[in-house]
């Protein structure tokens, strides 16, 4: 994935290394899986190679932490996009009822369990597909900083 990023820019490792601010072993090590690279160099990547996603995509295969929270984004085209997520949109708003009948009693009551994970399922699937909407977003050159929540 680093590798694949790095070459599709054409960069040999040496100049991506120099831009990267590290040394070219160090790189060629994060490329081959022998050492984890650290956040702020995969979003230094992320700037350099000109792929927003990369740090995703690193989160959703590589980070211990965003292979449970995390998504792999598909990079479909700006129409596919938004159809998938007005279709989410549809799939929530459609289960929004059950939603509010399963918590109006501040519980989650055993028999609904299966109705509440279908339920997680589909908010999971609107949230993967915004994602993509906002990795379009930031492939256009727009930025998104100021729509984002803060961490914290």
């Amino acid at each position: 994935m680093l590798k694949e990023a790095r070459n599709v820019v054409g960069l040999s490792r040496e100049e991506a290394a120099h831009r990267l601010y590290i040394g070219t072993r160090t790189l060629a090590d994060y490329e081959c899986h022998k050492t984890i690279a650290p956040p702020d160099v995969v979003m230094r990547m992320a700037e350099v190679y000109r792929e927003p996603a990369l740090p995703a995509d690193y989160c959703a295969k590589v980070c211990p932490i965003g292979q449970v929270l995390a998504h792999s984004l598909d990079r479909p085209a700006f129409a596919v996009t938004v159809l998938r997520v007005l279709k989410e949109f549809a799939d929530v708003e459609r289960l929004r009822d059950k939603l509010i009948r399963i918590a109006a009693d501040g519980e989650l009551k055993r028999n609904e369990v299966d109705e509440f994970e279908g339920i997680l399922k589909e908010a999971v699937e609107l949230e993967k597909r915004i994602g993509e909407l906002k990795f379009f977003a930031l492939r256009q050159g727009i930025s998104i900083k100021e729509i984002m929540p803060l961490a914290g």
